[in-house]
């Protein structure tokens, strides 16, 4: 079963249920947020490591600056002056330009579009992407990364609830959404909820923080009908353990439980 944990906002815990679910229940870990991985921090081992690719146009001498290709690209990642030019970091990746070119003029080359690194520790493998700077959608690294997966594993999503996390959770069997009790939580949570639901995802909440004066991610839950699964408290303990890449090793029942739970 692959379950992918994610959040409406950033800070809302998502990072700590992931890992000390993958750890505690002996399952590999998969951190998509490609653009700001952490899950490294927690996970101790060996690293391997290579470059992932995707494919970009790339313009040869037979050019002669018709601008079919800069026509056709929607995301404004060809220009034309004495012939055309392309800007690969804004490049999508579509091939409409290569296809459609006339005179045959665009190839297809590889771009690096980040790398992908390998932990394998004690108890767990775990699998991450680094975006390169500059690149413009962290979606095709998500996707290469997800070639790795197999069916049994834990997703660390990117955080809120655009292309990025739409693509980790996609293929998951089941969403924990982590919620932190203050106002912008709860508004969050809504967003996120309704992405998963959109998708004909199963989901519940892991209500981190428990304990801040603030009730409205429990009501809003209890009235939709959405099961919350757990609970964190509010701890400077576990917020020190955090600090220092430590895992919540005195919760290890906890994290079993809410997996067997999902199970």
């Amino acid at each position: 079963m692959r379950i992918a944990v994610a959040s409406g906002k950033g800070g809302t815990g998502k990072t700590t249920v992931a890992v000390n679910l993958a750890v505690f229940n002996s399952i590999d870990l998969f951190d998509l947020d490609v653009e700001e991985p952490n899950d490294y921090i927690f996970i101790k081992g060996d690293a391997e490591e290579r470059i992932a690719y995707r494919k970009v146009p790339e313009v040869k001498d037979n050019c002669n600056a018709c601008g079919v290709c800069k026509d056709v690209c929607q995301y404004s990642a060809i220009y034309v002056i004495d012939k055309a030019y392309t800007l690969p970091e804004l490049c999508h990746s579509c091939g409409a330009c290569v296809y459609l070119c006339p005179e045959k003029a665009m190839e297809e080359v590889d771009y690096q579009t980040g790398k992908i690194v390998r932990v394998k520790s004690d108890e767990i493998t775990l699998t991450y992407g680094e975006l390169t700077i500059g690149e413009a959608s962290a979606v095709f690294l998500i996707k290469q990364v997800k070639e790795l997966m197999g069916s049994k594993a834990i997703i660390d999503s990117p955080p809120g609830a655009s292309c990025p996390m739409v693509e980790s959770v996609s293929d998951a069997d089941y969403v924990i959404l982590v919620a932190e009790p203050t106002p912008f939580g709860l508004h969050d949570l809504k967003i996120a909820a309704e992405v998963v639901s959109e998708l004909g995802k199963k989901f519940g909440v892991v209500v981190n923080k428990h304990g801040l004066p603030f009730d409205g991610v429990e009501k809003y839950c209890r009235e939709e009908g959405i099961e919350i699964l757990g609970k964190i408290p509010f701890s400077k303990d576990i917020a020190e353990k955090y600090s220092r890449g430590e895992l919540l090793r005195d919760m290890k029942d906890y994290f079993v439980q809410l997996y067997e739970g999902i199970v």
